[in-house]
């Protein structure tokens, strides 16, 4: 049985909305739904703060590496229409196990600088985790287009040179 497009988006969408509520529980944050307005970033409560604050630092990693291996940031699938879609679908795989337990921790902390614990916290967490081994690899599994095990970086450094050669020459 397939399953939709917009099925996967609903799937995706209860996932998250089901980690915030155990998060919510497990650090006795009260959580009335995300919620934020750009415009006026005071206004938002500690953990929407401390959630938006989480999930740009994943960005950012998310998006260095999407660069660093070649990939479009825009070229969403969950995520489309935006600069940065497939930053945004990437990021996701992570969430659950690095931002949004590291915004309910620090936001039930209440700490004086909410934004800074966080952003401290999150390097710690990708740290830990090893984000940043983890995303060009499962960024080929997720698009099934995994390394030929048989080359090695210099073969295929060579084959790429040899075929823009090939190029110029007509």
């Amino acid at each position: 049985e397939e399953v939709t497009l917009q099925q996967i988006r609903g799937m995706e969408g209860i996932r998250v909305r089901r980690a915030y509520a155990q998060a919510a529980e497990k650090h006795g944050v009260e959580w009335k739904g995300r919620q934020y307005d750009q415009d006026n970033w005071g206004r938002g409560d500690p953990v929407n703060r401390a959630l938006s604050a989480a999930n740009a630092c994943l960005y950012g990693v998310c998006h260095a590496a999407i660069l660093s291996g070649g990939y479009s940031p825009g070229l969403g699938f969950i995520h489309t229409g935006k600069l940065l879609s497939f930053v945004y679908d990437i990021a996701d795989l992570y969430k659950t196990e690095t931002t949004i337990p590291v915004a309910f921790r620090v936001a039930a902390e209440n700490p004086r600088e909410l934004e800074r614990s966080v952003r401290m916290e999150c390097r710690k967490a990708f740290h830990d985790c090893r984000l940043m081994e983890r995303i060009l690899p499962d960024i080929a599994e997720v698009l099934g287009v995994g390394d030929d095990d048989r080359e090695s970086p210099e073969e295929l450094e060579g084959r790429i040179v040899t075929l823009a050669l090939g190029a110029e020459e007509g």
